[in-house]
């Protein structure tokens, strides 16, 4: 019977550091800001259509843009259902109503994750190319490190500031993160 608690307590550290080790690793992309240096492309990850989450992620990638910090922006989001149109689609409006001036963007109307929003811009961009990735600052540890695996690079990433969700509805996120994290290890190891 010992040696049973002595299996339960070793499963129970190792999870436990996997857990910490997740949770330290989605804080450090979500607090952390990286000097953006000149990119290949901006690539905005998509998040459900009307919402302020895809409408301000919208805007910081146009924000970067008029910055100068790269001379293309990638919109990378699929249709969630037949009479919607896609989350890239949104974020092409939200870009023209609010720039003065066209901008060169590659839409990507096909992913419908993380995974495939990543796999799907390098099919439209080409690999070993540097990157700014824009999500919430709750997803960018997930989206970074597939970008990462991807063989973008280098690869920074932004996000809005999140005013816009109540802090009951961040900490939901940022747990649902957790979770995806775990969800997405085989990825990160396989591709």
């Amino acid at each position: 019977m010992r040696s049973m608690w002595k299996i339960y307590k070793k499963i129970a550290i190792v999870a436990f550091s996997l857990l910490l080790a997740d949770f330290l690793v989605v804080m450090f992309f979500g607090f952390y800001r990286p000097q953006i240096k000149q990119a290949d492309a901006i690539v905005i990850l998509g998040a459900a259509i009307n919402t302020p989450a895809l409408y301000n992620r919208s805007l910081q990638g146009l924000k970067l843009y008029a910055e100068g910090d790269a001379k293309i922006m990638v919109l990378s989001g699929g249709r969630i259902s037949d009479k919607d149109i896609s989350e890239a689609g949104y974020m092409r409006k939200v870009i023209e109503n609010n720039s003065r001036q066209p901008v060169p963007l590659i839409l990507e109307e096909d992913s419908h994750s993380t995974y495939e929003n990543i796999k799907n811009t390098k099919a439209k961009t080409g690999s070993g190319k540097s990157l700014i990735v824009v999500s919430d600052e709750y997803h960018l540890a997930r989206a970074v490190i597939m970008a990462k695996r991807e063989g973008f690079g280098p690869v920074y990433w932004s996000s809005p500031e999140a005013k816009y969700y109540k802090n009951s509805e961040l900490a939901f996120y940022y747990l649902r993160e957790l979770v995806a994290m775990f969800a997405y290890l085989p990825k990160f190891v396989f591709g």
